[in-house]
């Protein structure tokens, strides 16, 4: 059996390399130049570049052939060709599925032409983070030569086709991802723009650094919603089948059980120490901290009774400068991820309330008796076993008083 993979996201790539990996063999269509740049030399892959209308994709497929579909989630034209290509010639059709992301706060809009007329109802200035291909539907949009600036691949043909639609220099931010929440702030800042237009690109896509940058600057998110609601497998079931399918052995990825936390009991006493968040394991996080001479700074968007709050308005990263250490313990996915990536950044070590494997400290179960003091954690999924112990600890320490 052929096996052919329609390309052009991460995904796509990751399963290319996996294929490979496995010793197998698979005819890959990208459709431009830059998609075939950036896939690097593989055994077995053969990368073909160029866009396929319905007769081509046909002509490339036969009823010995399985087509893996990793086309981008708003290739809808392109996946529907692919689809009907397979019936007519009798080849297997699978689709590989790129995760959505919580997007809960954003504006959407159905498609490009509805949100040239949310842009055309709402001034401001606005960044584009939606590619080329809809760049000439955007100039629609009233005075989108001193409102819009695009961020697009930098390609000699993408660049080719701002110029040819009339898009001034100053308005083209040529950059390949991914990007950092940092990067998309100093981008909303640096064009001044008070709107974000997205689509759902999914964590690949880099879809919660956009939404992260847009809190921390104000600006309003504007995203073009996915085509359909599709159904297919994801990266790991894809690479499952195909190697049941063709008989492979997968790759061996050493899987070492991660080293366990050493209990390093450390001085506070004077140390800045950050609270991010206001509600019950946050205030758990300050009086512990505070009963050990830390100096905590809590910083949240609201001030509910039951904790004081010493900043209150969102997450920025300014709020870690001279922090001792950090916890990331608010109610938002999207902010505790930040908080961690930026405490790594500036190598300040962060427990991350709602994300074992982002944190770089676990924050104990503190045990304190008869002079001495004991720390108990998990591998942060026995949170049950940690309470149980705890309770026998402080038991025993109590009887040593």
């Amino acid at each position: 059996m052929k096996l052919v993979i329609f390309s052009g996201t991460s995904e796509g790539h990751a399963l290319c390399r996996f294929v490979s990996a496995c010793g197998g063999c698979a005819d890959v269509y990208v459709a431009t130049d830059y998609g075939a740049a950036v896939m690097e030399p593989m055994h077995g892959i053969t990368v073909h570049e160029g866009r396929l209308d319905a007769d081509a994709m046909e002509a490339v497929l036969d009823g010995d052939t399985l087509l893996v579909d990793a086309t981008h989630p708003y290739a809808a034209l392109v996946s529907d060709n692919l689809r009907a290509a397979c019936v007519r010639t009798g080849a297997e059709y699978v689709r590989l599925l790129r995760p959505a992301l919580d997007s809960e706060g954003v504006m959407t809009v159905p498609d490009t032409a509805a949100a040239v007329r949310w842009l055309n109802a709402h001034p401001g200035r606005a960044l584009l983070t939606t590619g080329s291909k809809e760049l000439e539907a955007f100039t629609a949009v009233e005075g989108w030569r001193e409102r819009l600036v695009a961020r697009v691949l930098p390609s000699v043909s993408v660049l080719e086709q701002c110029a040819s639609l009339g898009f001034a220099g100053a308005q083209i931010v040529a950059m390949q991802g991914p990007f950092s929440q940092e990067m998309n702030v100093a981008l909303l800042r640096q064009t001044r723009a008070d709107i974000l237009v997205t689509k759902d690109t999914g964590k690949a896509g880099g879809f919660a650094e956009k939404l992260s940058a847009a809190r921390e600057t104000g600006a309003t998110v504007l995203m073009i919603a996915r085509p359909r609601e599709e159904k297919g497998k994801m990266l790991a079931e894809v690479q499952a089948f195909l190697a049941t399918r063709f008989g492979w052995t997968a790759p061996v990825q050493e899987r070492c059980k991660p080293a366990p936390r050493f209990p390093l009991f450390v001085s506070l006493a004077g140390q800045t120490c950050v609270v991010f968040g206001a509600g019950a394991i946050a205030a758990r996080r300050v009086g512990v901290l505070r009963r050990f001479g830390a100096a905590v700074t809590v910083v949240a968007p609201e001030s509910p009774a039951n904790i004081a709050v010493d900043v209150v308005r969102g997450y920025e990263k300014s709020d870690l400068s001279g922090a001792f250490l950090a916890v990331a313990a608010t109610n938002d996915r999207l902010v505790n991820h930040r908080i961690a990536a930026d405490c790594a950044d500036l190598h300040i070590p962060c427990s991350v309330a709602d994300c074992a494997a982002e944190s770089t400290f676990f924050f104990p179960a503190v045990c304190e008796g008869g002079g001495l003091i004991a720390g108990v954690v998990s591998d942060g999924t026995a949170h049950g076993k940690t309470a149980t112990a705890a309770k026998r600890i402080r038991a025993v320490l109590e009887e040593t008083t």
